[in-house]
C-alpha cells in the first residue's frame, strides 16, 4: 500500500490530436494529477479527522449484545479520502466494473464478527514489527458469511476500541483469455472495514511521545508518535477544571484585637500558601506547552521574585493579584481549547486510511481514541489556535515580566486607568506591575493585536491617547461609557494624606464616579472626619471588602493604613456600592457680580471650607495664605465681558463675575493758557477729554488738589474750562479727574503748565580735555540771572544729533560744571529749571553747537566669535559617546589689524570659574575632547595694541551620566524562558541586548554559571557584536548573565538565562542472572557485600530529595565496587564506583539498588540489595 499524498504529481500532458499513446503512464499522469488537487484541497483548505456521525451506540436483546449500531457520518483521512457508510446500490453486471454504492442512509448495525488479518496491504499502523496488533472486522446481518460469528461473543467489551479503514490497494491482474484485454485496466479495491482493536491496539497505533534510539549506522532518531494530530491539550486529565485563588475575606479575621500591618499581610501569604503561588497552573500550562510545541515559565523563578515584596510594608497585595492574573489567563486558554483544533498542514502519515472512532463503551464527551475534526486555517474564523498560542505567550511573559521593583518602588504618583471589571483580562488595563514592551502589548490582547492596535491597550505608564493622526487626549478625557472599572495605582507605600488628595483631585478633576474613605488599623478616639474610620469598626458594618486593584464604576475606594505615627497606605480594599463618606454641601460666593480688571483681589467664600475652586475660563482664581482669591487681574483680556463661572470639587455652582476694563480716557491741558494781565489775577485753563466712548462716563474734578470733587461733564467736543484766581506760581496744584463708568473708577492726573517763563544764563563760556579713554571732559562757565526765584537747578542739555532727540543731566546752577562724554562733535543747550515754565524746544535754550574733540577713525576694538568646526554652528552639544572629539573655529577681526592676543579660557562649573586653556592662539582652531560626565565651556578673550579687550561667546558641550541597560534572551525565539536539553547535547545562541544612553558602553561581560549560581566565572571578557553561541552536553544546567560597564563605571547586570539537560542515555536489559555464590572454582576469595539495608523514608524528610547509601565490602586487599539501580523511578547516581552511594532526584516509588563488590586481583565477587521505599 502507499498512500496518494506520499509522492504529488505536479503536472500532466495534454493530447493531441492523431496522437498515438503507447504508454499507458501518460494517462494515468492525467488522472494522478487532478486526484492529488483534489486530495490536497480537502486536506488543506478543509480539514481532515471526523466532521459529523459515525458515533456508536451497543444494541442489547435480553440482557445480551446483538448489535453494534454505527450512525451515519463523515471523516476525511489525511490521505484525503473522504469516508462515508454505504450500502450496495446496484450490482454490477460486467466482471470488470465495480458494483454501485449509496449513502442514503441513516445507521448501519454489525451483527457479527471475525479476526482481522491485513496481510493484503500491510499497513504501517496495524503492526508492531512483522505482528499485526489485534483486529476484528464488523459485518452487518447481510455481508456475513461463514466464517463470522455473533457479535454477543465479542468479550471484553471495556477494552475495545471502534475504526474505521479504508483497504486500499490494486487488484492482481489475471491473464486474459480469450477476451480483449484492451479494455480492462488494473482494478483500484477500495473497501471500507469498520474494526475493532484493544487498548493495546489503540496505543500502538497513536504511539508514544519521544525518540526512537539513533540508528546504529546513519544515527537518525525518528519521532514515536505515529499519530501526530491527536495529541491535544483536551484529553489532558483534569485540564478543563478551572483553577481559581481562594478569596480574601476580611470578616473571618476581624475581631475586638487589633490587627496589625502584618497580620493583613499574612492574610494574603495564607491564601497564596494555598495554592503554592499557582504551582498547579504552572503544571497544566506545562503540560499544554508540550503539546503545543511552547515552552512556559519556570514556577521556582517565578515564585521566587515574591520575597522581596514581602519584605516590604506595602504591595503584598500586587503578589495576590499577579496570580489571579495568571489564572485568569489560564481561563481564557481553556475556554478556547475545545475549539483549538485548527492545523495548517496536517501530517499525511498521521492516519492515511483510518479513522479511530473511539471506545465502544465510553461516557467521556472528549475521548483520546476518536480523532476530532482539525479544519484548516481557512474555516477557522475565530483564529482559536492562534489565540490559544498568544495567551501561552502572554502567560509566559506574565510570570516573565512581573517585576517586583515597580511595587517596591513606585510610590510617587497615583495614576487612575480606565478598565473592565469583568473578565476576560485581554480586555482590562495592563496593571502596573509588568514590565510592558511591545512585544508584552501584543500578547495581551489578540484581537487588537490582529488589528494593529496592540498600543491602543492601557497601561500605568498611557498619559495619553491618539484622536486622528496628530491631536492627543487623556484617556479618562475620552468617552469611558464602555469602561466599568477604574484601576488605581501607585498609592501604596505613599503618605495616606497624599494619596487620598490626589485620588480625590483626578476624580473631581475627571468626574469619575466612585467614593473614596481611609481606614485606619489603630483605633481612631474622637474622629469626627466622615472620610475617616476605624478598620475594625468599618469591615463589621460594611459587608463585601474585597481588594480588587481599583474600584467599580459606583463603588468606593478604600485606603488602609497603619496609624498616624506609620501613615503609608498598606492596603486597598473596594466595596460595589458607595459608602460612606458624607455629601458635602456645596456653596460659592464673591462680595460682587462686576468687578474691573485693574481692582485688587476679592476673597471667595467656600463650602467645604477644604474645596478647591476653580474656573470655567481665565486664570483668576488664587489660593493664597490659605484662601482662595479672585483676582481680576490675572483674567486675560478676552474674557473681559464675560460671564465667568466656578466649581467647587468639580462641582459646578451658581456663584459667577464679570471683569470689564478700566476706562481708557485721556485728559490734558489745551494751550495756549491764559494767564493774567492787567488787572486781572484769573488764569484760564481749558482741558481736553478724549478716549472711547467718552461721553458715557461722569467725570468728577478736584481743580486745586484738596480733595474736594466738583461734578463736571466735558461738552460733546470734551471741552473743560476752569478759571484760577491769583494761582500762585510755586504752589502749582496737580489736577485729579475721576472717570466714572460701568462699576469701574479711573482717576486720571493733569499737571498745570507754569504761569511763569524759567530765565535763561548768558556769557557761556568752556574748554574740553581728550582723556585718552576714548571720552572727553567738558567744562562751562556762565553769568546767572538777576531773578531766581523758583529756579532749584539747571540742566545741561547733549546731542549728537538733534533730530534724534536729546540727553541731559540735572546739577546746581551754580557756575562752573563738567560732564564727561565719548569723543565726537555735540551739540550744548543750557536750561534752568524749576517752579517756572520751561522752553517748548530745547534748541532754542542759549548753548553751542558742532564742538568737541573728533574720534581717532584708527581705534576699534576687535570681535570675536566661536563656532564648531564641522557645521559653523553656535548651538550646545551634547555627547553621546564614551569620548567625543571636537574642533572650534575662532573668529576674530580688528579694523585696526591691531591684535594682540587671542586667550582661551575654558570652565568645567557651568562658568563659575575659568581657566586658561591656550594662552595665545596661533592659528584659527583648537581641538579638544570630552570623555566624562560633566559640561565644558569655552570662550575666547581679545585684546588690541590700544589695549580694547573683547569676549566671545561661550560654547558648551555636555556629557551626561546615564547607567547602561543590558537583558539577555534567546537567539532562536526571542524569549527568555527556562530550557531544557532532552538530547544528548544542545546548541544553542544568546542574544545580548545592551544599550547607553550616553553611547560609551566600555566592557560587555558574559558570565556562566555551571552549579545553579553559586558561582559565576567569566565566560566572554569582553563581548564584541551582539550574539554568543554555546552548547551543553552533559547532565546540569548552564546559567547565563551579562554584566555591562560604561565609561563612568556605571556597572549593570542582565537577567539570567538557564539551559538544563535532562537527557540520560537508557539501557534495556532483557534478563541477567546470577548464581547464588561465586562464579569461580572453590580455590578463589569469599567475598562479602552490604548494600546498607532496606528502608522506609518520607518524602518530606528529604527536603533536597538526596540519599546517601554506604555500602560495604570484604574479603580482599583492593576491592571494586560497582552500584546500579534495579527497580524504580528515574533518579541520578553519583559515586557508583565508591562504596557509599548519592541518590538524586528521588521520587515516590519503590527502589532496588544492587552493589557488586568484587576482587581488583581476581574473578571473586558478592553481591547484594538494598530495597528503598519513598512515600
Amino acid at each position: 500500500m502507499k498512500n496518494q499524498l506520499s509522492n504529488i504529481a505536479v503536472q500532466y500532458r495534454k493530447f493531441s490530436k492523431g496522437q498515438y499513446i503507447e504508454d499507458p503512464d501518460q494517462f494515468n499522469e492525467f488522472l494522478d494529477f487532478f486526484e492529488d488537487q483534489d486530495r490536497l484541497s480537502r486536506v488543506l483548505l478543509q480539514g481532515v479527522g471526523i466532521v459529523c456521525g459515525l458515533k456508536p451506540t451497543l444494541i442489547y436483546k435480553n440482557r445480551l449484545l446483538s448489535s453494534i449500531q454505527l450512525s451515519q457520518g463523515v471523516a476525511l483521512t489525511t490521505d484525503g479520502d473522504l469516508l462515508t457508510l454505504n450500502n450496495t446500490s446496484k450490482k454490477s453486471e460486467d466482471l470488470y466494473m465495480s458494483d454501485l454504492k449509496t449513502v442514503d442512509l441513516e445507521n448501519k448495525d454489525f451483527t457479527h464478527f471475525k479476526a482481522y488479518d491485513n496481510f493484503k496491504i500491510k499497513y504501517p499502523s496495524f503492526y508492531e514489527g512483522n505482528e499485526q496488533i489485534e483486529l476484528w472486522e464488523l459485518a452487518t446481518a447481510q455481508e456475513a458469511i461463514s466464517d463470522f460469528q455473533p457479535i454477543n461473543n465479542l468479550t471484553n467489551l471495556e477494552d475495545k476500541y471502534l475504526l474505521l479503514y479504508l483497504e486500499d490497494y490494486e487488484k492482481e491482474i489475471k491473464p486474459c483469455r480469450g477476451v480483449d484485454c484492451d479494455n480492462h485496466g488494473i482494478q483500484q479495491i477500495r473497501n471500507l472495514k469498520v474494526l475493532v482493536t484493544t487498548a493495546s491496539g489503540i496505543n500502538h497505533i497513536l504511539g508514544e511521545d519521544g525518540f526512537t534510539l539513533p540508528d546504529p549506522i546513519t544515527g537518525e532518531v525518528q519521532l514515536k508518535r505515529k499519530d501526530r494530530l491527536q495529541p491535544h491539550p483536551l484529553f489532558i486529565e483534569d485540564i478543563m477544571e478551572p483553577v481559581k485563588q481562594n478569596r480574601v475575606i476580611l470578616e473571618q479575621f476581624v475581631s475586638e484585637k487589633k490587627l496589625s500591618a502584618s497580620d493583613l499581610k499574612n492574610i494574603y501569604i495564607k491564601a497564596l500558601d494555598k495554592t503554592d503561588f499557582g504551582k498547579v497552573v504552572f503544571e497544566r500550562m506545562e503540560a499544554i506547552g508540550k503539546i503545543v510545541g511552547i515552552s512556559t515559565a519556570n514556577h521556582a523563578t517565578f515564585k521566587a521574585s515574591f520575597t522581596r515584596i514581602f519584605n516590604q510594608e506595602s504591595g503584598f497585595q500586587y503578589a495576590y493579584d499577579v496570580v489571579k492574573d495568571l489564572m485568569d489567563t489560564y481561563s481564557e486558554i481553556i475556554e478556547l481549547l475545545p475549539k483549538a483544533f485548527t492545523k495548517c498542514l496536517p501530517d499525511f502519515v498521521s492516519f492515511p486510511k483510518h479513522i479511530m472512532l473511539g471506545k465502544l463503551l465510553s461516557d467521556l464527551q472528549l475521548d483520546f481514541s476518536r480523532h476530532q475534526f482539525y479544519n484548516s486555517p481557512a474555516l477557522d474564523d475565530d483564529k482559536a489556535t492562534q489565540k490559544v498560542k498568544t495567551l501561552i505567550s502572554r502567560f509566559n511573559q506574565q510570570a516573565g515580566y512581573f517585576n517586583p521593583d515597580n511595587i517596591v518602588k513606585n510610590k510617587e504618583r497615583v495614576k487612575i486607568t480606565p478598565s473592565q471589571k469583568l473578565n476576560p483580562l485581554s480586555n482590562k488595563a495592563i496593571p502596573f506591575y509588568y514590565t510592558v514592551t511591545e512585544d508584552f502589548l501584543k500578547a495581551w490582547n489578540f484581537d487588537k493585536t490582529s488589528n494593529r492596535s496592540s498600543n491602543s491597550n492601557l497601561t500605568f505608564d498611557t498619559d495619553w491617547v491618539l484622536i486622528g493622526k496628530f491631536e492627543k487626549e487623556s484617556p479618562l478625557n475620552l468617552n469611558i461609557d464602555n469602561y466599568s472599572f477604574y484601576n488605581i495605582e501607585g498609592h501604596q507605600g505613599m503618605d495616606y494624606q497624599i494619596a487620598f488628595e490626589q485620588i480625590k483631585e483626578i476624580k473631581d478633576k475627571q468626574q469619575l464616579g466612585f467614593d473614596i474613605m481611609l481606614l485606619s488599623l489603630e483605633e481612631l478616639k474622637g474622629n469626627k472626619d466622615l472620610s475617616k474610620a476605624y478598620f475594625n469598626e468599618y469591615i463589621e458594618k460594611n459587608s463585601g471588602l474585597e481588594h480588587k486593584r481599583g474600584v467599580k464604576r459606583g463603588g468606593t475606594f478604600i485606603l488602609v493604613y497603619d496609624s498616624i505615627k506609620n501613615p503609608k497606605v498598606i492596603a486597598d480594599f473596594s466595596l460595589p456600592y458607595i459608602c460612606c463618606t458624607p455629601k458635602a454641601i456645596i456653596k460659592l460666593s464673591l462680595p460682587t457680580s462686576v468687578i474691573c480688571a485693574e481692582s485688587n483681589p476679592i476673597p471667595f467664600t467656600v463650602s467645604p471650607m477644604n474645596g478647591v475652586v476653580k474656573a470655567n475660563i481665565g486664570n483668576g482664581v488664587k489660593f493664597i495664605n490659605g484662601q482662595y482669591v479672585f483676582d481680576p487681574k490675572a483674567v486675560e483680556e478676552q474674557f473681559y465681558g464675560q460671564e465667568i463661572t466656578f466649581t467647587v470639587n468639580g462641582k459646578p455652582t451658581d456663584c459667577s463675575i464679570k471683569v470689564i476694563s478700566e476706562p481708557d480716557i485721556k485728559v490734558e491741558v489745551v494751550e495756549p493758557v491764559i494767564y493774567p494781565g492787567g488787572d486781572s489775577t484769573a488764569t484760564i485753563v481749558n482741558f481736553k477729554v478724549s478716549g472711547a466712548n467718552f461721553v458715557d462716563y461722569t467725570y468728577s474734578w478736584d481743580f486745586l488738589g484738596t480733595d474736594v470733587w466738583a461734578p463736571f461733564n466735558p461738552d460733546e467736543n470734551g471741552f473743560v474750562s476752569y478759571k484760577y484766581y491769583n494761582l500762585d506760581p510755586s504752589r502749582i496744584p496737580t489736577v485729579r479727574v475721576k472717570v466714572i463708568g460701568n462699576g469701574c473708577t479711573q482717576t486720571v492726573a493733569v499737571n498745570l503748565p507754569l504761569t511763569k517763563e524759567c530765565p535763561v544764563i548768558s556769557d557761556i563760556k568752556y574748554s574740553v580735555v581728550d582723556n585718552g579713554d576714548g571720552t572727553q571732559t567738558f567744562t562751562f562757565d556762565w553769568d546767572l540771572p538777576k531773578d531766581l526765584t523758583g529756579i532749584t537747578g539747571l540742566n545741561i542739555y547733549d546731542s549728537n544729533d538733534p533730530g534724534n532727540g536729546w540727553h541731559y543731566e540735572s546739577g546746581s546752577y551754580s557756575p562752573r560744571r563738567s560732564i564727561k562724554l565719548p569723543l565726537g562733535k555735540y551739540d550744548i543747550r543750557f536750561g534752568l529749571v524749576g517752579s517756572c515754565r520751561e522752553a517748548g524746544n530745547t534748541v532754542d535754550l542759549p548753548g553751542f553747537d558742532d564742538i568737541g574733540i573728533e574720534k581717532d577713525q584708527n581705534n576699534h576694538p576687535p570681535t570675536a566669535l566661536l563656532r564648531w568646526k564641522d557645521n559653523s554652528g553656535v548651538e550646545d552639544r551634547l555627547c553621546r559617546q564614551s569620548v567625543c572629539n571636537f574642533t572650534i573655529d575662532v573668529y576674530t577681526t580688528d579694523q585696526d589689524e591691531d591684535i594682540a592676543t587671542i586667550q582661551i579660557f575654558k570652565s568645567t562649573d557651568n562658568g563659575v570659574t575659568w581657566s586658561l586653556f591656550i594662552g595665545n592662539l596661533t592659528g584659527t582652531t583648537f581641538t579638544d575632547a570630552i570623555n566624562r560626565a560633566g559640561t565644558q565651556l569655552y570662550k575666547a578673550v581679545v585684546t588690541d595694541r590700544k589695549n580694547n579687550i573683547t569676549t566671545s561667546n561661550i560654547l558648551s558641550y555636555k556629557k551626561e551620566n546615564h547607567p547602561p541597560a543590558v537583558s539577555i534572551r534567546w537567539n532562536d525565539t526571542f524569549g527568555i524562558e527556562d530550557r531544557v536539553c532532552t538530547q544528548s547535547a544542545c546548541s544553542y545562541a544568546v542574544d545580548v541586548l545592551a544599550s547607553d544612553t550616553d553611547g560609551d558602553i566600555a566592557s560587555v561581560q558574559i558570565h556562566k554559571s555551571t552549579n545553579n549560581g553559586a558561582t559565576w566565572n567569566v565566560f566572554i571578557a569582553n563581548l564584541t557584536g551582539t550574539t554568543f553561541p554555546d552548547s551543553i552536553n552533559g547532565v546540569g544546567t548552564n546559567l547565563y548573565k551579562a554584566v555591562v560597564v560604561d565609561g563612568e563605571n556605571n556597572t549593570v547586570t542582565s537577567n539570567i538565562l538557564s539551559y538544563k539537560n535532562e537527557y540520560r542515555p537508557t539501557v534495556v536489559i532483557n534478563s541477567i542472572s546470577f548464581p547464588d555464590k561465586n562464579c569461580c572454582p572453590a580455590e578463589l576469595r569469599t567475598i562479602l557485600a552490604g548494600a546498607g539495608g532496606n528502608q522506609n523514608i518520607r518524602l518530606a524528610n528529604l527536603p533536597i530529595r538526596k540519599l546517601g547509601l554506604k555500602g560495604w565490602g570484604s574479603g580482599a586487599n583492593e576491592l571494586l565496587y560497582f552500584w546500579s539501580k534495579l527497580v524504580g523511578p528515574d533518579v541520578i547516581l553519583e559515586n557508583v564506583n565508591e562504596a557509599t552511594l548519592t541518590i538524586r532526584e528521588l521520587g515516590v516509588g519503590k527502589y532496588k539498588f544492587q552493589l557488586l563488590v568484587k576482587d581488583a586481583n581476581s574473578d571473586a565477587f558478592e553481591i547484594d540489595v538494598a530495597e528503598i521505599i519513598v512515600e
